[in-house]
């Protein structure tokens, strides 16, 4: 039966308890290969592969993918195409998973669980959150994926969290211990909460994107569009307003030493933190949080790692209880292919 449930668990064959990152999944052994067709869809691109359960696909192909229609015709050649029998089809995409279909949420596409797995002839399809799909990855990370910002190693029976802004909004899901299998992941819209401020001068910034957007949330501005507003903002309130063509002219203004390319890269970095520390206090996820994010992996050096950890542990009376919270950038923004195929044994 074709499932588009917001909450997603790993199978048994592919993992079985937590273990600290690093540490090898438990794989059942067949005779012969069977696989899960994943595909990750963004509303314009989809990236597809097979893989064996609780293991990254070995090949990915990028296909241009903007319907519902393009994508059952990507996935049926796909399936004519694979050497092996087909566990079963499992499909990420941004947005919230309701009654079995996902509108995306920055792109007119929508996915419904029971048209494509009647599209492509098949009963077992997992219709999913980008950011479910990334938690599911998480306890399957090895240490060489992670950077770790600050102090902090996983409470086993805590839940953790994954976070990843991208050019156009936040994603974010969260990973609960089951007691039973292992762990569950459950996708969040925590990314359109109100964005905070910490001083007058983030109430600035925030006061001159409210004038634009009316509410101002963290999926406004921890992302890649943001990071530009960010600046506009800034320069405005400097008297000589500029918004940066694209994020890596505002890299180069802060490889410059430019001040207002700094301060954006600075306030951004403290709104990130402050973001993943609200999240450790909402679910308690003391496992960890995890920001898998191709497009904060761009910024390089200018994530300021200190301000980060720094507004990240910043909760007043509990800024205790945060201290030995782990937080992690990983290295592998593309790792959701990896999360979709623990869903299949």
């Amino acid at each position: 039966m074709a499932s588009g449930l917001g909450l997603a668990r790993l199978s048994r064959t592919a993992l079985a308890h937590w273990r600290p990152p690093g540490a090898e999944p438990m794989i059942v052994s067949q005779e012969k290969t069977a696989y899960a067709l994943v595909a990750d869809v963004d509303g314009e691109k989809a990236r597809i592969g097979l893989a064996e359960p609780g293991r990254a696909p070995v090949d990915v192909g990028v296909v241009d993918c903007d319907s519902q229609e393009a994508l059952i015709e990507i996935l049926s050649r796909a399936l004519a195409e694979a050497p092996g029998p087909i566990l079963g089809v499992a499909i990420a995409a941004p947005g919230p998973s309701l009654n079995g279909a996902i509108k995306l949420t920055h792109a007119p596409m929508r996915l419904v669980a029971e048209s494509i797995a009647a599209g492509l002839g098949i009963h077992r399809l997992r219709l999913v959150n980008d950011f479910t799909a990334r938690a599911l990855a998480v306890p399957l990370l090895d240490h060489g994926a992670l950077e770790s910002i600050g102090a902090g190693a996983p409470h086993r029976d805590a839940p953790a969290g994954a976070i990843g802004p991208s050019e156009t909004g936040v994603g974010m899901s969260i990973l609960y211990p089951d007691g039973f299998v292992g762990w569950t992941a459950a996708a969040a819209e925590g990314g359109h909460a109100d964005l905070a401020a910490a001083s007058d001068r983030e109430a600035a910034v925030i006061r001159l994107l409210r004038d634009t957007y009316g509410h101002v949330s963290a999926d406004k501005v921890l992302c890649g569009n943001g990071l530009l507003d960010v600046a506009l903002a800034l320069s405005t309130l400097a008297g000589a307003p500029a918004r940066p063509d694209n994020a890596q002219a505002l890299i180069a203004a802060a490889e410059r030493e430019e001040p207002v390319a700094r301060e954006t890269f600075a306030l951004v970095s403290a709104w990130l933190g402050a973001v993943c520390g609200n999240l450790v206090l909402t679910v308690g996820a003391r496992s960890g949080i995890y920001i898998i994010s191709a497009t904060v992996l761009s910024w390089g050096r200018h994530l300021d790692r200190q301000i980060l950890r720094r507004r990240f542990e910043a909760k007043g009376q509990m800024a205790d209880y945060m201290r030995d919270v782990p937080l992690y950038l990983v290295n592998d923004p593309n790792c959701g292919l990896l999360g979709l195929s623990t869903l299949f044994s």
